[in-house]
């Protein structure tokens, strides 16, 4: 009796883990948000543009352009001076910044978590190059009529300064 209650119980747990859309159809990697299908759409964008990057384990991709002053690096609460620009996997240009910004005192920890990652991996002075998932960019939110929901991000960020 009690390998049985296990088995019903185990089946119970299973059926509950399956993941389903709101009509309660099986979710697929079809989805444009989907992780499986931006890690599918970033890997075809590196291999069609030759690139060679690394993957962070949060899943991000980038190349590191100018490493920059290794003895200073970012914390979480530092503010950054940043020349950036903002793409999508169509190469269409999102946003730049046309100069140097420091998004009015705004800490590294209020921005996108993509930036918070890539940008202390390098020094004042650096460059890097960052394919970003959506997950880790604006998610499921739109960036007014300029940056859709799910979209994943390609920057090039120059850390100028930071204090």
């Amino acid at each position: 009796m009690k390998i049985f209650l296990q088995s019903i119980l185990f089946l119970l747990c299973l059926s509950a883990c399956s993941v389903s859309d709101d009509d309660g159809n099986p979710s697929n990697s079809s989805d444009p948000s989907s992780i499986g299908s931006q890690e599918y759409s970033i890997q075809s964008y590196i291999s069609k543009h030759g690139l060679t990057m690394k993957r962070d384990s949060s899943g991000m991709y980038y190349k590191i352009v100018e490493t920059g002053d290794s003895t200073q690096i970012m914390t979480l609460s530092s503010i950054p001076t940043l020349i950036y620009t903002r793409s999508n996997l169509q190469d269409t240009l999102l946003d730049a910044s046309f100069g140097s910004t420091d998004f009015d005192g705004r800490q590294l920890k209020d921005h996108i978590a993509g930036w918070q990652i890539g940008l202390r991996k390098i020094g004042k002075g650096g460059t890097i190059f960052m394919i970003i998932p959506s997950r880790l960019g604006f998610g499921d939110v739109a960036v007014g009529s300029i940056i859709p929901a799910n979209t994943v991000l390609v920057c090039t960020v120059q850390l100028v300064d930071f204090k």
